[in-house]
Protein backbone atom coordinates (compact mmCIF):
# COMPACT_ATOMS: atom_id res chain seq x y z
CA UNK A 1 0.00 0.00 0.00
CA UNK A 2 0.98 4.06 -0.10
CA UNK A 3 3.36 5.37 2.48
CA UNK A 4 1.88 8.43 3.58
CA UNK A 5 3.62 12.17 2.45
CA UNK A 6 4.46 13.76 5.59
CA UNK A 7 4.06 17.44 6.13
CA UNK A 8 5.51 19.69 8.65
CA UNK A 9 3.05 21.88 9.90
CA UNK A 10 3.92 25.55 10.64
CA UNK A 11 2.01 27.54 13.33
CA UNK A 12 -0.20 30.84 12.17
CA UNK A 13 -0.48 33.93 13.98
CA UNK A 14 -3.96 34.30 14.69
CA UNK A 15 -5.95 37.33 16.35
CA UNK A 16 -8.44 36.86 19.18
CA UNK A 17 -11.45 34.64 17.88
CA UNK A 18 -14.30 36.26 17.11
CA UNK A 19 -18.02 34.93 18.56
CA UNK A 20 -20.56 33.80 15.84
CA UNK A 21 -24.13 32.29 16.55
CA UNK A 22 -24.12 29.00 14.51
CA UNK A 23 -27.37 30.13 12.59
CA UNK A 24 -25.31 33.19 11.15
CA UNK A 25 -22.54 30.24 10.48
CA UNK A 26 -24.40 28.75 8.58
CA UNK A 27 -26.11 31.32 6.55
CA UNK A 28 -22.48 32.25 5.16
CA UNK A 29 -20.63 29.15 5.07
CA UNK A 30 -23.02 26.45 4.15
CA UNK A 31 -26.24 28.51 2.27
CA UNK A 32 -23.11 29.02 -0.84
CA UNK A 33 -22.00 25.45 -0.59
CA UNK A 34 -25.93 24.37 -1.27
CA UNK A 35 -26.49 26.94 -3.41
CA UNK A 36 -24.04 25.11 -5.79
CA UNK A 37 -25.07 21.89 -5.26
CA UNK A 38 -28.04 22.73 -6.52
CA UNK A 39 -26.93 24.47 -9.68
CA UNK A 40 -24.47 21.25 -10.42
CA UNK A 41 -27.68 19.09 -9.77
CA UNK A 42 -29.57 21.22 -12.17
CA UNK A 43 -26.95 21.46 -14.52
CA UNK A 44 -26.22 17.87 -14.64
CA UNK A 45 -29.93 16.84 -14.86
CA UNK A 46 -29.73 18.98 -18.31
CA UNK A 47 -26.73 17.36 -19.56
CA UNK A 48 -27.78 13.92 -19.02
CA UNK A 49 -31.39 14.40 -20.19
CA UNK A 50 -30.31 16.17 -23.53
CA UNK A 51 -27.45 14.39 -24.36
CA UNK A 52 -26.95 10.94 -22.77
CA UNK A 53 -31.16 10.39 -22.68
CA UNK A 54 -31.23 9.72 -18.81
CA UNK A 55 -34.09 11.07 -16.39
CA UNK A 56 -33.12 9.72 -12.67
CA UNK A 57 -29.53 11.25 -11.56
CA UNK A 58 -28.01 11.25 -8.81
CA UNK A 59 -24.67 13.17 -7.74
CA UNK A 60 -22.68 13.93 -4.22
CA UNK A 61 -22.60 17.52 -4.67
CA UNK A 62 -20.17 18.29 -1.52
CA UNK A 63 -17.87 15.59 -2.69
CA UNK A 64 -17.40 17.73 -5.91
CA UNK A 65 -17.42 21.05 -3.94
CA UNK A 66 -14.40 19.07 -1.47
CA UNK A 67 -11.90 18.12 -4.41
CA UNK A 68 -11.96 21.30 -6.50
CA UNK A 69 -12.01 23.78 -3.38
CA UNK A 70 -9.20 21.77 -2.51
CA UNK A 71 -7.71 22.96 -6.12
CA UNK A 72 -8.49 26.38 -6.06
CA UNK A 73 -6.21 26.73 -3.15
CA UNK A 74 -3.58 26.28 -5.90
CA UNK A 75 -5.25 28.05 -8.65
CA UNK A 76 -4.70 31.53 -9.95
CA UNK A 77 -5.77 33.76 -11.93
CA UNK A 78 -9.06 32.89 -14.26
CA UNK A 79 -8.99 29.75 -12.98
CA UNK A 80 -9.21 30.81 -9.13
CA UNK A 81 -11.90 33.42 -10.67
CA UNK A 82 -13.87 30.61 -12.70
CA UNK A 83 -13.51 28.42 -9.45
CA UNK A 84 -14.33 30.83 -6.76
CA UNK A 85 -17.52 32.08 -8.87
CA UNK A 86 -19.15 28.69 -9.15
CA UNK A 87 -18.45 27.32 -6.26
CA UNK A 88 -19.46 30.83 -4.14
CA UNK A 89 -15.41 30.72 -2.18
CA UNK A 90 -13.98 33.35 -0.69
CA UNK A 91 -11.43 35.18 -2.18
CA UNK A 92 -8.98 34.69 0.87
CA UNK A 93 -7.48 31.20 1.01
CA UNK A 94 -7.92 30.78 4.90
CA UNK A 95 -11.69 31.62 4.18
CA UNK A 96 -11.74 28.74 2.21
CA UNK A 97 -10.48 26.63 5.03
CA UNK A 98 -12.20 27.95 7.25
CA UNK A 99 -15.52 27.19 5.13
CA UNK A 100 -14.13 23.32 4.95
CA UNK A 101 -13.85 22.97 7.85
CA UNK A 102 -17.13 24.15 9.46
CA UNK A 103 -19.58 22.05 6.65
CA UNK A 104 -16.82 18.94 7.43
CA UNK A 105 -17.85 19.33 10.80
CA UNK A 106 -21.14 18.52 10.04
CA UNK A 107 -20.49 14.94 8.12
CA UNK A 108 -20.04 13.91 12.01
CA UNK A 109 -22.89 11.22 13.24
CA UNK A 110 -24.05 12.01 16.84
CA UNK A 111 -26.71 8.32 16.59
CA UNK A 112 -24.81 5.16 16.77
CA UNK A 113 -27.08 4.18 14.30
CA UNK A 114 -26.11 6.00 11.57
CA UNK A 115 -23.13 5.38 10.22
CA UNK A 116 -21.46 8.22 7.33
CA UNK A 117 -18.30 7.98 6.28
CA UNK A 118 -16.33 10.73 4.55
CA UNK A 119 -12.47 9.87 3.42
CA UNK A 120 -10.72 12.06 1.06
CA UNK A 121 -7.03 11.19 -0.45
CA UNK A 122 -4.68 12.74 -2.62
CA UNK A 123 -1.92 10.85 -4.83
CA UNK A 124 0.51 12.18 -6.95
CA UNK A 125 3.65 10.98 -9.16
CA UNK A 126 5.89 10.18 -7.38
CA UNK A 127 8.95 11.74 -9.95
CA UNK A 128 7.51 15.35 -8.96
CA UNK A 129 6.70 17.64 -5.85
CA UNK A 130 3.59 18.89 -4.51
CA UNK A 131 4.12 22.92 -3.72
CA UNK A 132 4.48 22.57 0.06
CA UNK A 133 1.85 25.37 0.54
CA UNK A 134 -0.66 23.04 -0.92
CA UNK A 135 0.28 20.37 0.69
CA UNK A 136 -0.21 21.72 4.06
CA UNK A 137 -3.43 23.02 2.42
CA UNK A 138 -4.63 19.28 1.82
CA UNK A 139 -3.53 17.71 5.39
CA UNK A 140 -5.34 20.91 6.87
CA UNK A 141 -8.47 18.99 5.06
CA UNK A 142 -7.55 15.95 7.21
CA UNK A 143 -6.85 14.38 3.45
CA UNK A 144 -3.50 12.33 3.74
CA UNK A 145 -1.48 12.39 0.63
CA UNK A 146 0.56 9.45 -1.01
CA UNK A 147 3.53 9.63 -3.57
CA UNK A 148 2.59 6.51 -6.05
CA UNK A 149 3.71 5.35 -9.41
CA UNK A 150 1.70 6.56 -12.11
CA UNK A 151 3.53 4.19 -14.69
CA UNK A 152 1.88 1.20 -13.33
CA UNK A 153 -2.17 2.22 -14.28
CA UNK A 154 -3.12 -1.70 -13.69
CA UNK A 155 -1.63 -1.40 -9.98
CA UNK A 156 -3.03 1.79 -9.17
CA UNK A 157 -6.55 1.05 -10.56
CA UNK A 158 -6.42 -1.71 -8.08
CA UNK A 159 -5.12 -0.13 -4.79
CA UNK A 160 -7.43 2.60 -5.34
CA UNK A 161 -10.81 0.18 -5.93
CA UNK A 162 -9.62 -1.15 -2.51
CA UNK A 163 -9.32 1.96 -0.72
CA UNK A 164 -12.94 3.08 -2.03
CA UNK A 165 -14.46 -0.62 -1.41
CA UNK A 166 -13.37 0.29 1.89
CA UNK A 167 -13.97 3.35 2.42
CA UNK A 168 -17.79 2.83 0.89
CA UNK A 169 -18.29 -0.33 3.19
CA UNK A 170 -17.86 -2.80 -0.06
CA UNK A 171 -20.67 -0.99 -1.88
CA UNK A 172 -18.73 0.58 -4.74
CA UNK A 173 -15.90 -2.08 -5.96
CA UNK A 174 -14.78 -0.95 -9.31
CA UNK A 175 -14.84 3.00 -10.10
CA UNK A 176 -11.33 2.94 -11.67
CA UNK A 177 -10.67 1.59 -14.47
CA UNK A 178 -6.82 1.41 -15.23
CA UNK A 179 -7.15 2.86 -18.58
CA UNK A 180 -8.77 6.73 -17.19
CA UNK A 181 -5.73 6.67 -15.09
CA UNK A 182 -3.45 6.72 -18.25
CA UNK A 183 -1.58 9.95 -18.18
CA UNK A 184 -2.56 11.08 -14.49
CA UNK A 185 0.19 12.92 -12.30
CA UNK A 186 -1.76 13.68 -9.45
CA UNK A 187 -5.08 12.09 -7.97
CA UNK A 188 -7.77 13.34 -5.80
CA UNK A 189 -9.80 10.68 -4.32
CA UNK A 190 -12.94 11.13 -1.89
CA UNK A 191 -15.56 8.67 -1.02
CA UNK A 192 -19.03 9.02 1.09
CA UNK A 193 -21.00 6.60 2.70
CA UNK A 194 -23.94 6.85 4.43
CA UNK A 195 -26.19 3.89 6.02
CA UNK A 196 -29.30 4.63 8.51
CA UNK A 197 -32.57 3.42 8.96
CA UNK A 198 -35.71 5.59 9.29
CA UNK A 199 -36.75 7.62 12.48
CA UNK A 200 -40.38 6.00 11.42
CA UNK A 201 -39.72 3.11 9.29
CA UNK A 202 -42.42 2.09 6.70
CA UNK A 203 -44.16 -1.56 6.91
CA UNK A 204 -42.87 -3.64 4.06
CA UNK A 205 -46.71 -5.59 4.21
CA UNK A 206 -48.09 -2.13 3.24
CA UNK A 207 -45.75 -1.77 0.35
CA UNK A 208 -48.03 -2.12 -2.85
CA UNK A 209 -47.33 -1.41 -6.84
CA UNK A 210 -49.09 1.80 -7.96
CA UNK A 211 -49.09 3.64 -11.22
CA UNK A 212 -46.64 6.38 -11.63
CA UNK A 213 -47.18 9.78 -13.37
CA UNK A 214 -45.16 12.70 -15.37
CA UNK A 215 -46.30 16.53 -14.57
CA UNK A 216 -48.94 15.95 -17.17
CA UNK A 217 -50.53 13.50 -14.88
CA UNK A 218 -49.81 10.72 -17.61
CA UNK A 219 -49.07 7.39 -16.19
CA UNK A 220 -45.83 5.99 -17.26
CA UNK A 221 -45.16 3.17 -15.02
CA UNK A 222 -45.31 1.49 -11.89
CA UNK A 223 -43.44 1.48 -8.48
CA UNK A 224 -43.08 -0.65 -5.06
CA UNK A 225 -44.90 2.44 -3.02
CA UNK A 226 -44.20 2.30 0.18
CA UNK A 227 -47.06 4.25 2.65
CA UNK A 228 -46.88 4.55 6.59
CA UNK A 229 -48.94 6.76 8.84
CA UNK A 230 -46.92 9.02 11.42
CA UNK A 231 -46.02 12.28 12.19
CA UNK A 232 -43.88 13.97 9.48
CA UNK A 233 -43.03 17.44 9.03
CA UNK A 234 -44.32 18.97 5.46
CA UNK A 235 -44.44 22.22 3.99
CA UNK A 236 -45.57 24.00 0.54
CA UNK A 237 -42.86 26.28 -0.46
CA UNK A 238 -44.53 28.80 -3.19
CA UNK A 239 -40.97 29.96 -4.14
CA UNK A 240 -40.14 26.92 -5.76
CA UNK A 241 -43.63 25.63 -6.96
CA UNK A 242 -43.40 22.52 -4.74
CA UNK A 243 -44.60 20.73 -1.92
CA UNK A 244 -41.35 19.75 0.68
CA UNK A 245 -41.80 16.35 2.51
CA UNK A 246 -39.08 15.52 5.89
CA UNK A 247 -37.85 11.90 6.03
CA UNK A 248 -35.39 11.50 9.29
CA UNK A 249 -32.92 9.20 10.01
CA UNK A 250 -32.04 7.67 13.34
CA UNK A 251 -33.30 8.56 16.86
CA UNK A 252 -32.02 11.90 17.07
CA UNK A 253 -33.00 12.96 14.13
CA UNK A 254 -29.71 14.77 13.17
CA UNK A 255 -29.71 13.51 9.31
CA UNK A 256 -33.03 13.70 7.04
CA UNK A 257 -34.10 13.13 3.38
CA UNK A 258 -36.44 16.01 1.93
CA UNK A 259 -39.09 14.80 -0.63
CA UNK A 260 -39.42 17.64 -3.02
CA UNK A 261 -42.98 17.38 -4.79
CA UNK A 262 -43.44 20.06 -7.73
CA UNK A 263 -47.02 21.18 -7.56
CA UNK A 264 -49.26 19.80 -10.34
CA UNK A 265 -48.30 20.72 -13.67
CA UNK A 266 -44.61 22.26 -12.75
CA UNK A 267 -42.27 19.96 -14.51
CA UNK A 268 -39.08 18.50 -12.97
CA UNK A 269 -37.31 21.14 -15.43
CA UNK A 270 -39.09 23.85 -14.12
CA UNK A 271 -38.81 22.90 -10.67
CA UNK A 272 -35.27 22.58 -10.54
CA UNK A 273 -34.89 26.09 -12.40
CA UNK A 274 -36.70 27.17 -9.41
CA UNK A 275 -34.69 25.82 -7.04
CA UNK A 276 -31.64 26.87 -8.65
CA UNK A 277 -32.88 30.93 -9.25
CA UNK A 278 -34.08 30.72 -5.72
CA UNK A 279 -31.83 31.47 -2.52
CA UNK A 280 -30.73 28.56 -1.12
CA UNK A 281 -31.98 29.88 2.32
CA UNK A 282 -35.54 28.73 1.55
CA UNK A 283 -33.99 25.41 3.25
CA UNK A 284 -32.99 27.41 6.47
CA UNK A 285 -35.98 29.72 6.29
CA UNK A 286 -38.60 26.56 5.58
CA UNK A 287 -40.79 26.30 8.99
CA UNK A 288 -41.74 22.94 8.65
CA UNK A 289 -45.49 22.16 10.01
CA UNK A 290 -45.69 18.80 12.20
CA UNK A 291 -48.97 16.86 10.53
CA UNK A 292 -50.29 13.32 11.56
CA UNK A 293 -50.88 12.14 7.95
CA UNK A 294 -50.15 9.35 5.31
CA UNK A 295 -46.99 9.02 3.65
CA UNK A 296 -46.64 7.28 0.63
CA UNK A 297 -42.86 7.60 -1.42
CA UNK A 298 -41.33 4.93 -4.11
CA UNK A 299 -38.95 2.25 -3.18
CA UNK A 300 -36.24 2.72 -5.83
CA UNK A 301 -32.55 2.04 -6.22
CA UNK A 302 -30.34 3.92 -8.06
CA UNK A 303 -27.02 3.17 -9.96
CA UNK A 304 -24.61 6.00 -11.26
CA UNK A 305 -21.56 6.93 -13.37
CA UNK A 306 -21.22 10.66 -13.90
CA UNK A 307 -18.63 12.55 -15.95
CA UNK A 308 -19.54 16.08 -14.23
CA UNK A 309 -16.95 18.34 -16.03
CA UNK A 310 -19.94 18.66 -18.71
CA UNK A 311 -22.00 20.33 -15.90
CA UNK A 312 -19.23 22.55 -14.11
CA UNK A 313 -18.35 23.97 -17.27
CA UNK A 314 -21.77 24.71 -18.30
CA UNK A 315 -21.36 26.62 -14.86
CA UNK A 316 -18.70 28.32 -15.97
CA UNK A 317 -15.49 26.68 -14.59
CA UNK A 318 -13.98 26.42 -17.88
CA UNK A 319 -10.11 27.06 -18.14
CA UNK A 320 -9.06 24.03 -15.34
CA UNK A 321 -9.72 21.59 -17.81
CA UNK A 322 -7.74 23.11 -20.41
CA UNK A 323 -4.25 22.52 -20.78
CA UNK A 324 -3.35 25.68 -22.39
CA UNK A 325 -5.22 27.86 -20.06
CA UNK A 326 -5.64 26.34 -16.99
CA UNK A 327 -3.24 27.79 -14.13
CA UNK A 328 -2.82 25.56 -10.99
CA UNK A 329 1.00 26.85 -10.36
CA UNK A 330 0.03 26.51 -6.72
CA UNK A 331 -0.29 22.39 -6.59
CA UNK A 332 3.07 21.77 -8.05
CA UNK A 333 5.92 22.35 -9.81
CA UNK A 334 5.34 21.20 -13.82
CA UNK A 335 1.50 22.47 -15.27
CA UNK A 336 -1.53 20.79 -14.51
CA UNK A 337 -4.51 20.29 -15.48
CA UNK A 338 -7.54 18.49 -15.01
CA UNK A 339 -8.59 15.92 -17.83
CA UNK A 340 -10.90 13.18 -16.04
CA UNK A 341 -13.86 13.04 -13.33
CA UNK A 342 -15.38 9.96 -12.72
CA UNK A 343 -18.69 10.30 -9.96
CA UNK A 344 -19.73 6.60 -9.19
CA UNK A 345 -22.70 6.43 -7.18
CA UNK A 346 -25.11 3.28 -5.66
CA UNK A 347 -28.44 4.61 -3.32
CA UNK A 348 -30.98 2.17 -2.06
CA UNK A 349 -33.76 3.15 -0.25
CA UNK A 350 -36.36 1.32 0.98
CA UNK A 351 -39.16 0.09 3.90
CA UNK A 352 -35.94 0.18 6.16
CA UNK A 353 -33.92 3.20 5.50
CA UNK A 354 -31.29 4.28 2.98
CA UNK A 355 -28.00 2.97 1.87
CA UNK A 356 -25.91 5.43 -0.40
CA UNK A 357 -21.71 5.62 -1.00
CA UNK A 358 -20.24 7.37 -3.34
CA UNK A 359 -16.69 7.78 -5.19
CA UNK A 360 -15.50 10.69 -6.82
CA UNK A 361 -12.07 10.76 -8.70
CA UNK A 362 -10.10 14.23 -10.07
CA UNK A 363 -7.63 13.23 -12.43
CA UNK A 364 -5.24 16.15 -13.40
CA UNK A 365 -2.48 15.18 -16.16
CA UNK A 366 0.51 17.61 -17.35
CA UNK A 367 0.00 20.09 -20.60
CA UNK A 368 1.50 18.08 -22.97
CA UNK A 369 3.36 19.84 -25.94
CA UNK A 370 1.82 20.56 -29.44
CA UNK A 371 3.06 18.03 -32.10
CA UNK A 372 5.44 19.26 -33.86
CA UNK A 373 6.42 16.67 -37.00
CA UNK A 374 8.87 17.96 -40.17
CA UNK A 375 7.62 15.27 -42.33
CA UNK A 376 7.11 18.04 -45.55
CA UNK A 377 9.14 20.21 -47.06
CA UNK A 378 10.34 23.54 -44.91
CA UNK A 379 12.86 25.70 -44.81
CA UNK A 380 15.27 26.12 -41.79
CA UNK A 381 17.62 29.37 -40.30
CA UNK A 382 20.63 29.48 -38.17
CA UNK A 383 20.86 32.93 -36.09
CA UNK A 384 22.27 34.25 -33.61
CA UNK A 385 19.20 34.70 -31.05
CA UNK A 386 19.80 38.04 -29.56
CA UNK A 387 20.02 39.51 -32.07
CA UNK A 388 18.38 37.39 -34.73
CA UNK A 389 21.18 37.69 -37.50
CA UNK A 390 21.08 34.80 -39.69
CA UNK A 391 23.96 32.68 -40.42
CA UNK A 392 22.52 30.01 -42.41
CA UNK A 393 19.60 29.69 -44.46
CA UNK A 394 18.10 26.75 -46.45
CA UNK A 395 15.46 24.93 -47.98
CA UNK A 396 15.07 20.87 -47.29
CA UNK A 397 12.80 19.51 -50.14
CA UNK A 398 14.17 16.52 -51.34
CA UNK A 399 15.50 13.44 -48.97
CA UNK A 400 16.59 11.06 -52.11
CA UNK A 401 19.49 13.72 -52.28
CA UNK A 402 20.63 13.94 -48.23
Amino acid sequence: MWKIFSVMFIGLATTAPVTYKVTDLIDVLISPINKFSIELLNSTYNYQRSNLKLKNVVIAPFSIWNVFSLLAEGASGKSFLELSKALRLSSERRSIQRQHRFARNFLRSRDENVVINAQTIMLYDKNFSVCPQFAQSTVNRDTDIFPVDTRNPTKLAKEINDFISRATNGKIGNAVKPDILENLKMIIIDALYFNSDWTVQFDVDKTRTRPFYNYNGDEIGFVNMMTQKAIYNIKDVPAIEANVLELTYGKNKQFSMLIVLPFKGISIDKLLRNMASCSSNWMNSMSFESVQMQCSIPRFKLTSQTDVIPALQSMGIMSIFDKQQARLEGVSNISLFVSQTVQNIEMDVTETGTTVASSTMVGLETKKLEMFIADREFVFLIKERRSNLILFAGVYEDPSSS
